[in-house]
């Protein structure tokens, strides 16, 4: 905030020579003929910028705890605003009325005239320093908006081309394309339908990789395809089950969250015919938050999880919803639940 910048005692005393010197240039004291000698005015002028804007610092430094008090109704900027008017009065006011009572004794109808004029300054200085931080406040929440959104380009884009790879990588195609030419032997139509499903994939990587947020329909239906595949091929040893209410599918998510977390679930657990991966999908009953769920069976030869899947999924969301990723493991699953973003088209 621009109360709280280093060189704010500069600022302050550049601000008091230069309304001082405004006032003179209008003659304003002969004019109202006020016999106050010019070093009174210029150390009241210093006096009354300082308090003012150490003032408004304490405010600003307080505004969260008021804010509490007061609601969100009021934009904080406006809410200080508001406090630095009786603030400027009695800053001002005080030592204007003290000046001229007692320093400088001047007859009541004079003493009125000087705290008209003092009041007139002080209410534009404070004027003029919020309007100066409103516009300060406003260009840091932009630069920092154009930064963030800078780094949710650069997440969402390694989020999106880290899928891609994972997709056409030489061990996905050589694994799918084992199945397929197996496929092929055993029933035609089979090798059809898992053909048409592989293709599905690839299609929603590449349409959806510039993405921000997608449909949940979208993405589940991506991931129906990732399951086909996975099912297909590992047969007994992997159950996915997706049972998401229908009048969620129209919320929204981020591309790929979920085929990242079936894939994290299969990089670290075992599955066999006789312990059989479970991986399910569904909506919590208050229909806030889509979870992925699977056993906890780990494999015993793979390296400690790094998270950096489920970092990547936490900061993409925290670009787009104050709702947090929640993670939770226990002694038999392990389960993520993403936030259901409701956003208007």
């Amino acid at each position: 905030m621009l109360f709280s910048i280093r060189l704010r005692y500069v600022y302050m005393l550049a601000l008091a020579a230069y309304t001082f010197v405004s006032v003179l240039l209008m003659e304003a004291l002969p004019y109202y003929g006020l016999p106050v000698e010019q070093s009174y005015t210029l150390v009241l002028f210093a006096l009354s910028v300082v308090l003012i804007w150490e003032g408004n610092r304490l405010i600003q430094q307080n505004l969260t705890n008021i804010s509490r008090v007061v609601g969100p109704r009021v934009h904080p900027l406006l809410l200080g605003f508001l406090l630095s008017l009786p603030l400027t009065l009695v800053v001002v006011g005080g030592p204007a009325l003290l000046l001229a009572r007692y320093l400088h004794p001047l007859p009541p109808a004079q003493v009125r005239l000087g705290m008209k004029l003092m009041l007139n300054v002080g209410f534009r200085i404070n004027l003029f320093l919020n309007i100066i931080n409103a516009a300060y406040f406003f260009m840091h929440e932009l630069r920092r908006s154009q930064v963030e959104a800078e780094e949710l380009k650069k997440i969402s884009s390694q989020a999106q081309f880290q899928s891609l790879k994972d997709q056409v990588n030489p061990h996905f195609l050589f694994n799918n394309l084992n199945v397929l030419s197996a496929l092929l032997y055993q029933d035609v139509n089979l090798a059809g339908e898992f053909l048409q499903q592989l293709s599905k994939v690839y299609r929603y990587v590449l349409q959806n990789q510039e993405k921000e947020v997608v449909k949940v329909a979208a993405e589940l239906e991506f991931m129906e395809s990732c399951a086909y595949l996975l099912r297909t091929r590992f047969r007994g040893s992997l159950r996915i089950e997706i049972t998401v209410p229908v009048a969620l599918r129209s919320c929204y998510t981020v591309p790929v969250a979920l085929q990242m977390l079936l894939e994290n679930a299969l990089k670290h657990n075992i599955s066999s015919r006789n312990r059989p991966l479970l991986i399910e999908v569904f909506a919590t009953p208050n229909h806030a938050q889509l979870v992925v769920r699977n056993t906890l069976q780990p494999k015993p030869t793979v390296p400690p999880s790094t998270n950096l899947g489920l970092e990547n999924i936490r900061r993409r969301y925290g670009f787009i919803s104050q709702q947090p990723v929640e993670v939770e493991r226990d002694a038999s699953s392990f389960t993520v639940r993403l936030p259901l973003l409701h956003l208007t088209p």
